[in-house]
C-alpha cells in the first residue's frame, strides 16, 4: 500500500481554537458492578501464572508508587490509582498518578510482544511543538515487577478522566453538545497527525478526558489480603472530582488525550494482521488487504459518530440472534459509502473477495437495505439538517474506501464542519 503523503507536521503556529457551549443535563447511567467476585470486570481467573498480578490496596511499587484503589480493566492489564510517594519538583498536582499493571504475559511468553513501552517512550521524547504532542497521555515512568504470576512490565501516566464513551452517558440522550464534539474532534485529529509523523499507528481506542486533580484525601477500598484466591477489585470512577450536575458546563473546557496503546504499531512493524474493534474495522482490514497509517481515520470516524450521537455506525449483526457476520458488515459499508474500488480489492484475500463481491465491487446477493442516508435522523438524531449535512460530509471525507483516497488531518481540519482554519 502506498505511503500516505507526507505533510508539515501541524505545529503551535495554528491559531488558538475557542469554542462555545450551551449548559447540557446529563443522567447518570453508571452503577457499580454487582456480580459475584468470580465474575467481576477481569474476573478472578485472569490471576493465574503468566496473566494478572494480584494487586492490593496499600501496596507500593517500586517504592514510590501507593495504590489507593482501581480505576480501570483490560484484556492485558488493570490500572490503578496511586499516590506517588517521592515528592515532585513541579508542585502537589502532580501527586496521584495512574499505574498500569501488564499482564505477564505481555513481554514474556505471547509468540509477539506488545510495543506500548516503547512506542510510549518514543512519543514521550517527540516534537513538543507540534500540536498533537498535548493531547497524548504520556508515560512518566516504567519499570518491572515481579509477583506470584510472574514478571509484570508496569507504566506510570499522567492521571485522566474517564473515557469518551462513558462521560457521553452523562448528557441528555447520552449525545455530546455540537461544540464539545467539535473540540474533541479537532484535538484527535491534530494527536493523529501528531503520532503519524513519528512512524506510529493507534487504532483509535483509548480516549480519555483531560488531566484532572485529585484532593488530598481519596477512598480506599478494603481487601483481605489472607484470602486463598484473589478477590477482584471494582473499578471506582474519578468522574465526581471534576464533573457534576451544578457544574456541566465545564464540559465545554475539557480536553482529551489518546490512551490506551495495547494494540499500537509502528508504521513498518505491525504487532498483528487484525486490527481494531470488529465494529470499526477498516475497509482493507476486513478483507485482509495491507493497511497502513490511513486505517487510523476510517477507524476515527465510526467513533466520532458513536460518542457525538451514541449511534453504532456498523454493527455486521443478522438475525435471528445477531451474530456478527463479515458479510452484513461489509453490506453496510457499501451501504452507505458506495462500491469497494477494484484497487482495493485486488489487495484482498482472494478467496474472501471472490465470495463476497460481484464484479461492481459490491457484496454479492446482498438485498437493498432500505436505510436512511448517513445525514438522516437515524444516524444523527436531534441535529437540525444542515449541521447533519456538515457532519456527514465531513464523515465522508475522513472514511473514503480506498486508503489511497483518504485526506490528510491538515486537510481535515478545514472542513467546515469544524471550521478550524
Amino acid at each position: 500500500m502506498p505511503p500516505l503523503p507526507r505533510r508539515s507536521p501541524l505545529k503551535s503556529q495554528l491559531p488558538t481554537l475557542a469554542f462555545t457551549t450551551n449548559p447540557a443535563r446529563y443522567k447518570s447511567s453508571y452503577k457499580m458492578p454487582q456480580d459475584a467476585k468470580t465474575d467481576i470486570e477481569e474476573g478472578t481467573r485472569a490471576y493465574r501464572p503468566g496473566r494478572f498480578h494480584p494487586v492490593y490496596i496499600g501496596d507500593v511499587f517500586k517504592d514510590r508508587y501507593k495504590v489507593l484503589n482501581k480505576i480501570g480493566y483490560g484484556v492485558y492489564s488493570t490500572v490503578w490509582l496511586v499516590r506517588d510517594l517521592v515528592p515532585a519538583q513541579s508542585g502537589p498536582e502532580n501527586e496521584f498518578r495512574a499505574l498500569k499493571v501488564l499482564s505477564a504475559e505481555c513481554y514474556d511468553g505471547m509468540e509477539a510482544p506488545i510495543f506500548e513501552r516503547e512506542i510510549l517512550t518514543h512519543l514521550r521524547r517527540g516534537d513538543r511543538h507540534q500540536l498533537g504532542y498535548n493531547h497524548v497521555c504520556h508515560i512518566l515512568d516504567d519499570f518491572e515487577h515481579r509477583g506470584p504470576n510472574g514478571t509484570h512490565v508496569c507504566l506510570v501516566f499522567e492521571l485522566m478522566g474517564e473515557t469518551l464513551r462513558s462521560f457521553g452517558a452523562w448528557f441528555a440522550e447520552s449525545r455530546l453538545p455540537n461544540s464539545v464534539m467539535r473540540r474533541f474532534t479537532i484535538q484527535l485529529l491534530l494527536v493523529l497527525d501528531f503520532f503519524h509523523e513519528h512512524n506510529v499507528i493507534h487504532t483509535v481506542q483509548g480516549l480519555f478526558l483531560d488531566r484532572i486533580r485529585l484532593p488530598d484525601r481519596c477512598c480506599d477500598s478494603l481487601q483481605d489480603r489472607s484470602e486463598e484466591q484473589y478477590s477482584v477489585v471494582p473499578s471506582t470512577p474519578l468522574r465526581r472530582y471534576y464533573f457534576n450536575e451544578a457544574d456541566s458546563r465545564r464540559a465545554a473546557e475539557f480536553d482529551i488525550a489518546l490512551g490506551d496503546w495495547g494494540v499500537s504499531s509502528w508504521t513498518d512493524r505491525h504487532l498483528c494482521d487484525l486490527i481494531q474493534p470488529v465494529a470499526l474495522r477498516s475497509p482493507e482490514v476486513l478483507i485482509q488487504a495491507p493497511w497502513d497509517a490511513s486505517t487510523d481515520f476510517w477507524n476515527l470516524g465510526a467513533v466520532v459518530l458513536e460518542v457525538f450521537q451514541a449511534v453504532r455506525m456498523f454493527s455486521g449483526s443478522v438475525p435471528p440472534d445477531g451474530h456478527y457476520e463479515l458479510k452484513e458488515h461489509l453490506a453496510e459499508i457499501v451501504d452507505l459509502f458506495g462500491p469497494f474500488p477494484n484497487e482495493l480489492l485486488e489487495r484482498g484475500n482472494e478467496s474472501l473477495v471472490q465470495n463476497l463481491f460481484d464484479g461492481d465491487g459490491r457484496i454479492k446477493d446482498a438485498p437493498p437495505m432500505d436505510r436512511s442516508g448517513l445525514a438522516s435522523e437515524a444516524f444523527m438524531p436531534g441535529l437540525d439538517q444542515e449541521l447533519r449535512d456538515e457532519f456527514a460530509s465531513f464523515l465522508q471525507a475522513m472514511m473514503k474506501i480506498n486508503p489511497a483516497d483518504r485526506v490528510s488531518a491538515e486537510d481535515l481540519l478545514r472542513h467546515p464542519w469544524l471550521d478550524a482554519l
